[in-house]
């Protein structure tokens, strides 16, 4: 028998404790269990009962409605009980359409969006603006690498180009062989953003004569210093000023006869950077037939794919039809304008100009390589020919004919 009421009487103390204590833990893992099935469709408030500390608790529950994905996470209160409470998530934007989503072709160039497999074959245009920068390195919007004209440091190219002009195998007519060849170095002027550019160049042309009857020399000379200067004295605003020291002469009449300086101002406006550009100014050719040249146009950039140089006096529309790491192939159409003023002598010993002119429709392929590099090949027709004399004594005008003209760059 008091086996029996020491039970009793141990359980009726247990039943008191757990009622001051211990059924509001109860209640609270009860509820605990129950919030984590109603999946964010209730919110539990927690109101401790009027008068008593650590005591009961009363459990209301509201219904609630939630567009946006909800998460239940683990609040600590005091007294050791836990409750679910509830949070929204920030609202999430959709999902690209498949209006925005554009094929590409498999290859090297691309920059695709983190967390998209290049094999599905296509990029978010929204995901990579124009002009964006990864690693330092600049891409266009479809995701393609943005090759820079120039390079970083001093030096910036080094050319070499060489054309043929057809002479038919006519002995009235006249074959032309162009080679030239520069190189160029910049500095900062005072700084990096008004850079300097040096080109020291030679061009030389050889005269194919086959009736021996024109009068010329075998061979015409161009050597030139260039200096160009390109400030950005505003944001989108530059100029190009460019002086060039040059002799046009076939190294045998006097030296002073073939010293002419030429040069050019343009002011370039980027309306809408590397979209749309505005181009004006004037080139001094300081030649006899032309002494000043207006220059001026647009050059449009509606896409990464095409680039139209509508400038006067060389235009030139070109669409690309490869891209790869560091690099973009291209063709073109061009038009322009050929010719100069050399002085020489006559086969009678007479100092003399010589001034020859032609119009040229081109078109033909080339590379472009990040920093100004690449090579190129043309072929065209040459047409508005003309050969004068200061003296106005062999003054002739040659036949149309053909060019062959590549170059490469390094």
């Amino acid at each position: 028998m008091k086996i029996v009421a020491h039970c009793r009487w141990l359980l009726a103390r247990i039943c008191q404790m757990l009622r001051a204590n211990a059924i509001g833990s109860l209640l609270g893992w009860g509820v605990l269990g129950w919030c984590g099935t109603a999946t964010a469709q209730h919110e539990v408030g927690r109101y401790p009962q009027s008068g008593v500390a650590g005591g009961y608790l009363s459990i209301q529950t509201q219904p609630r409605s939630f567009t946006q994905p909800s998460y239940l996470s683990e609040e600590h209160y005091p007294g050791g009980i836990r409750l679910a409470s509830e949070y929204e998530q920030p609202e999430r934007l959709p999902q690209p359409s498949a209006e925005l989503l554009q094929p590409v072709s498999p290859g090297a160039g691309y920059v695709v969006p983190e967390g998209m497999e290049f094999e599905e074959g296509t990029y978010d245009p929204l995901n990579l603006p124009e002009a964006a920068v990864v690693g330092g390195t600049e891409y266009n919007i479809d995701g393609t690498q943005k090759l820079s004209p120039y390079k970083s440091g001093f030096f910036q190219k080094l050319f070499l180009s060489a054309a043929w002009l057809g002479d038919g195998n006519d002995p009235t007519d006249l074959g032309i062989t162009e080679i030239e060849t520069g190189v160029t170095v910049a500095l900062p002027a005072p700084i990096r953003d008004w850079p300097l550019f040096i080109t020291p160049g030679y061009n030389m042309y050889l005269i194919s004569d086959p009736g021996g009857t024109r009068d010329l020399p075998p061979r015409l000379n161009t050597a030139y210093l260039d200096l160009t200067w390109a400030p950005l004295f505003f944001q989108h605003h530059r100029l190009l000023l460019s002086v060039a020291p040059s002799v046009y002469s076939d190294f045998e009449a006097p030296a002073s006869d073939g010293f002419r300086v030429t040069g050019k101002a343009i002011y370039a406006w980027d309306y809408v950077p590397d979209r749309l550009q505005f181009v004006a100014g004037v080139l001094y050719l300081n030649r006899d037939n032309i002494r000043v040249l207006p220059a001026g146009g647009a050059i449009w950039k509606p896409t990464p794919y095409f680039n139209f140089e509508l400038i006067f006096p060389k235009p030139k529309l070109a669409t690309r039809v490869n891209v790869g790491t560091g690099y973009e192939d291209w063709v073109f159409v061009t038009a322009e304008f050929g010719g100069n003023t050399w002085s020489i002598l006559r086969d009678d010993g007479t100092p003399d100009n010589v001034t020859w002119q032609d119009y040229r429709l081109m078109g033909g392929y080339e590379r472009r390589v990040d920093g100004g590099g690449g090579y190129r090949l043309e072929v065209g027709y040459v047409f508005g020919r003309k050969l004068e004399y200061s003296s106005g004594i062999g003054n002739f005008d040659p036949h149309s004919t053909f060019i062959i003209r590549g170059g490469i760059t390094f």
